[in-house]
């Protein structure tokens, strides 16, 4: 497996990020598109699991491990396109994996050379940006061409920002989708305030 080099920004300005973006040469390689994803487990992986994700264009079936989601290389994985999505879920249950949990997200992914910078919106979250690069030094350059202070620099899976920033555990949520925290969202302004 290699090592993924991402690092997490929060609390960011999405259309001044992205201006900069596109003062500095960026491109947008894709705009703002639902991914869907099925996690699948089983005992033999012990701290990983394997992600089915339809990325609007294209799916891809990942293995991850995160190792320590404190570091930037905390992170490991190995990827790759499949062609039918349904079928490989079919697959990844007769092999005795289990279908644990079923999530959206909404993804624009802009680049500037090797690095990608992908603004994804998460049900109850606000948009945050991802920086992606070959190595560390990139992401760490990459994020200083943005005025992004390094030091606030989050790693690791988006379960790591939803318990520091909500407290909620999204692991043991079957589902996470737009629909249930827009009705989540719609329950709480029909509450009269006292």
């Amino acid at each position: 497996m290699k090592h993924e080099y991402e690092a997490k920004f929060l609390a960011i300005d999405v259309a001044g990020l992205q201006a900069k973006l596109t003062t500095l040469g960026a491109t947008q390689a894709f705009p703002r598109t639902l991914l869907t994803r099925k996690i699948f487990e089983n005992d033999a992986l012990e701290g990983a699991w394997v992600r089915l994700r339809d990325e609007g264009t294209r799916s891809t079936l990942t293995l991850k491990q995160v190792t320590d989601a404190t570091t930037i290389n905390g992170t490991t994985e190995i990827e790759t396109e499949v062609t039918d999505l349904h079928a490989m879920a079919e697959i990844l249950r007769s092999l005795g994996m289990r279908e644990v949990r079923y999530q959206e997200n909404y993804r624009e992914e802009w680049r500037l050379g090797e690095v990608a910078f992908d603004f994804d919106t998460w049900p109850d979250l606000p948009t945050f940006v991802e920086i992606e690069g070959p190595d560390e030094a990139s992401v760490r350059q990459a994020a200083a061409l943005l005025d992004l202070d390094y030091s606030e620099a989050r790693f690791g899976s988006v379960d790591e920002i939803y318990k520091s920033e909500s407290g909620r555990d999204i692991l043991a949520e079957p589902t996470l989708l737009f629909a249930d925290a827009d009705k989540q969202a719609s329950a709480r302004a029909a509450v009269p305030s006292e």
